[in-house]
């Protein structure tokens, strides 16, 4: 039922490939999965080998354990921040192995954002108008890294757009991003960043929706053009960033 790639770690490639038999239906919710001697059998490995992956399923909130005459690991409902954790942890795999690179990720928001940055524009509410104001007023506050205060306004504009999808894409995104990140010393942009964030804002409070696209665009061509592109390693090249 299950086939291993020579990719990372063993028990990482079994949780990957669980992930994916749960992602294609082949495993459903609710449904329990083989014993452990049996996944053991299947995935040709040690026993701890399939427990160790077992238990980071767990910690992911897609399988649940139980004791008792109808115990077993059972595949878990999963919900918002599950899925998200889990496109994350492919991305991150993906990005591993050079399949994914950073230049895709910020294609990916430019498809993903800007029409987010729409719909919000049309659709914000007063508690939305706040939660954005508040992240912009708490990124002037703080002194810290650009790209990573940079999130908080970006999830913010994802909830006010209404559309589940987009917020659950640009979380994972957003949180593959800030891991890869955490690699580089990144160029001073905070100031110019924040100046960008305020002019999307403005756009989304007058309901501005080609303004808001507009505004979003330009910040994401800066993002990748004058942060992503001159960031520096912090000890050696990630292949496959883009950023090397």
């Amino acid at each position: 039922m299950f086939e291993t790639q020579k990719i990372y770690k063993t028990y990482e490639q079994i949780a990957l490939r669980i992930r994916e038999a749960i992602a294609s239906g082949e495993l459903k919710v609710g449904e329990r999965l083989p014993p452990e001697a049996e996944l053991a059998r299947q995935f040709g490995v040690s026993r701890p080998t399939v427990r160790e992956a077992l238990k980071v399923l767990e910690a992911l909130n897609v399988l649940e354990s139980s004791t008792g005459p109808a115990g077993g690991t059972y595949v878990k409902e999963l919900d918002y921040l599950g899925v998200a954790d889990y496109l994350k942890d492919s991305l991150r795999l993906l990005l591993s192995v050079e399949v994914v690179t950073l230049e895709d990720l910020i294609s990916a928001r430019e498809a993903i954002e800007i029409p987010a940055v729409g719909q919000a524009a049309l659709k914000r509410n007063q508690d939305d108008l706040h939660a954005l104001l508040k992240t912009l007023e708490e990124g002037e506050a703080k002194d810290f890294d650009a790209l990573i205060s940079d999130l908080p306004f970006h999830r913010a504009i994802a909830v006010a757009s209404k559309n589940q999808i987009f917020s659950l894409f640009m979380s994972s995104i957003h949180m593959t991003v800030q891991t890869l990140t955490r690699r580089y010393v990144m160029p001073e942009a905070k100031e110019t960043s924040q100046a960008q964030h305020w002019k999307i804002y403005e756009a989304i409070l007058n309901g501005n929706k080609e303004e808001a696209e507009v505004q979003m665009k330009e910040h994401l061509h800066f993002a990748y053009h004058e942060v992503y592109q001159q960031a520096i390693p912090r000890r050696e090249s990630f292949k496959g960033t883009g950023l090397s």
